[in-house]
């Protein structure tokens, strides 16, 4: 971290962002370790949303056995022909088999594995989407909650909830019980996740932001490996739970050891507490400021909002009315996120259908997905937020346009699972850089908030993605889904030429100064 260098600083007010890009500027590797530490929460996060995609694996030819010389007449070599003779001709029921898998599975356990089982199958395609609800659940508490307790006692409680609910799981023998457990993980994994990213983006000057959000993104890259280690090498359903909550505690173990964003402790009125953690983060750094120089202007006073302001849900809703421009660019944002979750998980959840082998496709999604962070990476430093998110949503279009065409390639793969795994690069993509966009347009007095619409939208779009891949595909033509696809597609990319480019500025701590950014914004790509 180096020698501590002492600075006479003038008594002149500066914001809580002129502050943390003045002590921050040069951040040590003490503080960028306790910046970095945040985001591995991230790989659990993943590893936790994909973890139902190997518990709940169909079973195999020799997985079952004939109880009855009826069964014993009937040729139920494979899972295609023992599930004709249960829900087709119905010559059997599961009174004339006893299933013993090698691997065992929730599938089994509740009587989920025939295809020809609709109201099984809707049954085993809604336990992947309960989690979705509960993190839709977990992000709309949390726009109340990073914004009055805190981003870090917010990341906390979520990775309570997340571990207790997993860990219940290795125990779990109902699948309503089941049911109940994905909805609290979705509740206290995004709630803690979410939470973290906040914390990054207020911890760090702009031009670090870029960077942090490619490394959040990479982390998430690596629940894919994880989960499918888990899948691949504990053979029980039940202590795959045990695992993962294991990992859970793990990743987010730096949690407690954490300092507070200022930029919270200033917008909620507690100067003493952002004065104090100010000057903590400046020590990390190597600079030593007395406390008393720490004098922070409020920056409604600089944007000639009342000064007077408190922070309270209330408040928050009363400057969308004030301010149209707040309101209008979250709605586009909720838009922007429905659909990227919506195809992202939709293709996720519906590697079993869209790729000869599942353990394959995650593997070779968790490739794409970390390439495309990298792309991010580089293309946001280039071109920008905004055109970033124009071009990448542009290419998930073509891709999702190309897939509706049928083209066999051999060994089981076809044009669509090819052009599949392209789109889900570019979704990805995407993704990254919706994350950091957010953080950005969002002023700190309503990020919470404006955090918990736009991933709570994803989440929506998170709960219909595996209905749209596994269900409705086989209900009408793929033309239908991939076309709707495209069509919302469109319709972000139009939605993104309203919003400003973030590039290289400080963010917005009130509306106000969301208003003011404007002025010098043009419509042109």
């Amino acid at each position: 971290m180096g020698k501590p260098t002492h600075m006479n600083v003038e008594e002149e007010a500066r914001t809580i962002g002129e502050w943390m890009s003045h002590i921050s500027s040069r951040p040590s590797k003490c503080f960028v370790l306790m910046v970095m530490s945040a985001s591995i929460i991230w790989a659990a996060c993943a590893t936790s949303v994909y973890l139902t995609s190997f518990q709940g694996r169909d079973p195999e030819p020799g997985d079952w056995v004939c109880v009855t010389d009826l069964c014993k007449s009937v040729n139920i070599s494979t899972l295609t022909q023992l599930c004709d003779s249960l829900y087709v001709n119905k010559t059997l029921t599961m009174a004339d088999i006893k299933m013993q898998p090698k691997r065992t599975s929730f599938a089994v356990d509740f009587n989920m594995f025939c295809k020809a089982d609709k109201a099984g199958q809707a049954k085993k395609t809604l336990i992947s989407s309960m989690y979705f609800t509960g993190a839709l659940i977990g992000l709309l508490s949390g726009g109340y909650f990073y914004d009055s307790i805190g981003r870090k006692n917010s990341a906390f409680c979520g990775m309570v909830m997340a571990v207790t609910a997993t860990f219940i799981g290795t125990f779990c023998k109902s699948y309503e019980l089941f049911l109940a457990l994905r909805m609290l993980q979705g509740v206290g994994n995004f709630l803690m996740a979410t939470g973290m990213f906040i914390w990054t983006m207020e911890m760090l000057p702009v031009q670090y932001r870029n960077y942090a959000n490619g490394f959040v993104m990479t982390v998430w890259c690596v629940g894919y490996p994880v989960v499918a280690a888990i899948g691949y090498f504990v053979t029980n359903w039940n202590f795959q739970f045990l695992a993962c909550s294991f990992f859970i505690i793990l990743c987010g173990f730096p949690i407690f050891f954490l300092l507070e964003s200022p930029r919270y402790y200033a917008i909620t009125g507690k100067m003493e507490q952002a004065r104090a953690s100010i000057q903590k983060i400046a020590s990390m750094n190597g600079i030593n400021i007395n406390l008393e120089s720490i004098i922070i202007a409020k920056d409604i006073e600089k944007s000639g909002s009342d000064h007077h302001r408190i922070q309270s849900i209330e408040q928050q809703l009363k400057e969308f009315i004030a301010y149209p421009v707040l309101t209008f660019e979250t709605l586009i944002m909720m838009l922007t996120w429905f659909l990227t979750a919506l195809s992202y998980y939709g293709f996720n959840f519906g590697w079993s259908k869209l790729v000869p082998d599942v353990h394959l496709g995650y593997i070779i999604a968790g490739f794409s997905e970390f390439v495309g962070t990298m792309v991010v990476v580089g293309t946001v430093a280039k071109i920008g937020r905004r055109r970033s998110l124009i071009t990448f949503l542009a290419l998930s279009v073509v891709s999702f346009l190309v897939s509706i065409l049928d083209v066999n390639l051999g060994r089981g793969w076809n044009l669509e699972s090819v052009s599949s795994l392209i789109g889900l690069f570019f979704v990805s993509a995407v993704f990254s850089c919706i994350y950091l966009y957010t953080s950005e347009l969002a002023p700190t007095s309503h990020r919470g908030v404006v955090f918990a619409l736009s991933s709570g939208s994803a989440r929506i779009g998170s709960f219909l993605g595996p209905f749209v891949i596994n269900n409705l595909y086989e209900m009408t033509h793929k033309g239908v889904p991939l076309g709707v696809l495209s069509f919302l597609g469109l319709m972000c990319i139009a939605g993104m030429f309203y919003l400003v480019e973030t590039n290289d500025k400080e963010i917005p701590n009130t509306p106000a100064q969301v208003k003011a950014r404007r002025a010098y914004h043009t419509y042109r790509f």
